[in-house]
């Protein structure tokens, strides 16, 4: 993981006062209003506007100014390099500033005026809160890297990965409405006043590590802008870097390709090294993995330092096979310029032959075997930023067990303001049917039931579960709509997504389809999982009844639907946590600035799971409402009357059992999703169970009949209609 403090270690407040010529800090992209001069602690150390010119005009200017004393006299001094360094993501406040420390005299002892920009982001504790067991309750550390991704899209990380782009972004904007610009956008305009009145003094070169790199995406194009835009920047070099393709060739690319950056470099891993790395030893790939399968918005996105990712780019390649220096694929030894020995993603910032290769980049030393005056980097033993998750647990049986029967039933009845009153009771009734059926039950209820506690707790079941085990999940509770915030209407943020609504849903906290696809995605081969949800959440791509269309529903009496609409500010929290609140306007700016070079987010295409392993039982169609009446709910009535008569059906088979059941008061028919010969498969039966004999016809994806099945129920209901007559007419 990218370098941290080492632990115990601390700045002197001497230390941080000669940090503030060459650290930029920002938080959520913004410069604090005032900053102290003599900071005594690094919660004192902060940025201000006017720190960040003074850096510039004096700080710099001095450090040009003592640099060309060592210029001939009569000579023209050379442009002095400026590095503007960016760490990852996974470094904090405090370890950015003891970044900077352990480099600062280390640039300017090889004639370098560094600049750290160091942004805060909670990523780092978030990723180890995911991958590190909470007490009281089970880890992810003894299972698949698929439950990781899982566990890691859903419990947080997806979120702070977003943060930290906004972040990033935010740092780069200009003034929104009557607010300040961010942090960087500061420094890219003191830069460029600089370099405008003191033409030739200093040259940039850009750096950064992992997260590094989508910071400088935003903050380089920042450069060119204005009446005193640069001409060009002398260098860009990412180490690992952890952004986007489409950002890069939104952002970055163009600017190599026409000369502006005269020269991109990327030092990354090959990807045998980066499939052997791991993250934290639970994760059993490098975090640029978890990155491109968790965090962001698509699963499996481009990510330009993964190897694989960045050659299916032909762009990318030509630009960078263009030159042999600009893409150097470690570990290697390819000289003074391009050698690394980084075999970890959070290796290259503190390894020192990549180190070296960067300096001498930056300040121009020929690759050949002329005498070698850059100071040596000063590496040491990694023992900062990385925690020890506790040690995986032995198998808790072995090979060819007998398959167990795992289920998971959650009700919640006792929302704030429009409770309910059966689901609790539908809870209890399946944990008892299925109990009775052989299955471990764990049920979960009203406050028990929060968006965390549901998810780890259906990630547990789905994780744990081993080859030939059945699972079985059931919920009960409202549904709602959210907004997609994956979609590329970003002004409006997209249409309407269904939701399942845990007991702090209206903190923010939903579950949306994305959610339960990276859980049901964890399923391990040879799990069969069945799940039955009485909510109005379908859990389908079909057509969805609306917000208007609901409230326009005219319910039965001594019914209540098991739906809720969320209200403006519920949607705000929501969007909060998943992006950025539309009441913040400076957030809002830099959400619009992450989707708009995000191409590749914004052109996906929500469609059903074709390859889905789990099969799911819904309450009603996409377009109904779930009611719930007598103390259950409809569906859960049905269901477990056609469970306890007839166990022994098919898949499709309930599914049209309970439909036929349902009395036609109530406008909700059940639906079945579910891929392949899944429909055909035994109820809560094992993938290796047989099919049955005669297996069910295959069903549509919305639960209805297929159209042969509803011709033959019609002959046979006229023949009995005919033979009732008849029998009528003889006596």
């Amino acid at each position: 993981m990218p370098d941290t403090t080492t632990r115990g270690a601390t700045l002197s407040p001497a230390e941080l006062t000669a940090l503030r010529k060459h650290v930029v800090h920002t938080a959520d992209g913004r410069l604090a209003p005032t900053a102290s001069a003599k900071p005594r602690t690094v919660e004192d150390f902060l940025t201000s506007a006017d720190d960040v010119k003074r850096m510039i005009d004096g700080d710099l200017a001095a450090f040009v100014a003592q640099q060309a004393k060592k210029t001939p006299a009569g000579e023209v001094p050379p442009p002095v390099p400026v590095l503007i360094w960016a760490h990852g993501g996974l470094t904090d406040k405090a370890a950015g500033l003891q970044t900077a420390q352990r480099q600062v005299a280390w640039w300017k002892k090889n004639g370098v005026y560094p600049i750290h920009l160091v942004w805060e982001s909670g990523f780092k504790t978030t990723l180890e809160d995911v991958l590190r067991a909470k007490p009281g309750k089970r880890g992810f550390t003894d299972v698949t890297d698929l439950a990781v991704e899982a566990a890691a899209r859903v419990l947080g990380g997806r979120k702070f990965w977003d943060d930290m782009k906004l972040d990033s972004a935010g740092a780069c904007l200009p003034p929104v409405g009557k607010g300040a610009p961010g942090g960087a956008f500061v420094l890219a305009s003191a830069l460029r006043s600089y370099m405008a009145a003191n033409s030739g003094a200093i040259e940039l070169h850009i750096a950064g590590h992992s997260a590094g790199s989508i910071y400088h995406s935003h903050f380089v194009p920042r450069l060119f802008e204005g009446d005193d835009k640069l001409e060009s920047v002398k260098s860009v070099t990412f180490l690992a870097p952890a952004v986007r393709v489409d950002t890069f060739e939104a952002t970055l690319l163009p600017l190599a390709e026409t000369g502006r950056i005269e020269n991109l470099s990327i030092f990354t891993m090959n990807e045998d090294q980066e499939k052997r790395d791991n993250t934290a030893g639970v994760y059993r790939k490098s975090l640029l993995y978890l990155v491109s399968r968790a965090f962001e918005a698509e699963k499996d996105a481009e990510i330009l330092g993964l190897e694989e990712h960045l050659r299916r780019s032909g762009r990318i390649m030509a630009y960078l096979d263009d030159a042999s220096e600009r893409l150097v694929l470690g570990p290697v030894a390819r000289g003074r310029l391009s050698s690394t020995q980084a075999t970890s993603h959070g290796a290259f910032d503190n390894d020192e032959q990549t180190m070296m290769s960067l300096a001498r980049r930056v300040v121009g030393v020929p690759d050949s075997d002329e005498p070698d005056h850059v100071a040596v980097f000063p590496s040491r033993t990694r023992e900062v930023g990385e925690f020890t998750p506790p040690p995986r647990p032995e198998p808790t049986a072995a090979r060819g067990a007998a398959p167990r029967k795992l289920a998971l039933c959650i009700g919640i009845d006792a929302y704030p303001r429009d409770p309910l009153s059966g689901c609790v009771a539908d809870a209890t009734s399946w944990a008892d049917a299925l109990g009775d059926a052989g299955f471990k039950v764990e049920s979960i209820h009203n406050a028990d039931a929060t968006r965390d506690g549901i998810l780890r707790a259906m990630l547990d079941k789905v994780s744990s579960a081993r080859d030939g085990d059945i699972v079985a999940i059931q919920f009960a509770g409202h549904g709602t709509f959210a907004p997609d915030l994956d979609g590329d209407e970003t002004d409006e943020f997209g249409p309407k997504d269904e939701a399942l609504c845990p007991i702090d849903f209206r903190d923010g906290q939903l579950i949306i389809d994305d959610d339960l696809g990276a859980i049901w995605d964890a399923i391990p081969d040879g799990v069969a999982v069945t799940l039955f949800f009485d909510s109005c959440h379908s859990g389908s791509a079909n057509r969805q009844i609306t917000p208007k269309e609901f409230e326009s529903r005219t319910i039965p009496a001594g019914a209540t639907p098991r739906m809720t609409v969320l209200d403006a500010d519920e949607e705000a929290a929501f969007r909060k946590e998943r992006a950025a609140s539309p009441k913040d306007e400076f957030r809002l700016e830099a959400w619009k600035e992450v989707v708009k070079v995000e191409t590749n987010r914004a052109a996906v295409q929500r469609a059903q799971r074709v390859d889905g392993r789990e099969v799911l039982f819904s309450a009603c169609q996409p377009d109904q409402v779930a009611l719930e009446t007598n103390g259950h709910g409809v569906f859960t009535s049905a269901a477990l009357t056609v469970l306890a008569k007839t166990p022994a059906l098919t898949n499709g088979d309930f599914v049209r059992a309970v439909f036929d059941i349902i009395d036609d008061t109530y406008e909700q028919r059940p639906m079945l999703s579910a891929t392949g010969e899944l429909s055909a498969r035994g109820l809560l039966t094992s993938v290796h169970d047989a099919l049955p004999a005669a297996a069910s016809v295959a069903v549509e994806t919305n639960g209805h009949r297929a159209p042969g099945e509803l011709r033959t129920a019609a002959i046979v209901a006229i023949l009995r209609a005919t033979a009732d007559l008849l029998e009528a007419g003889g006596k």
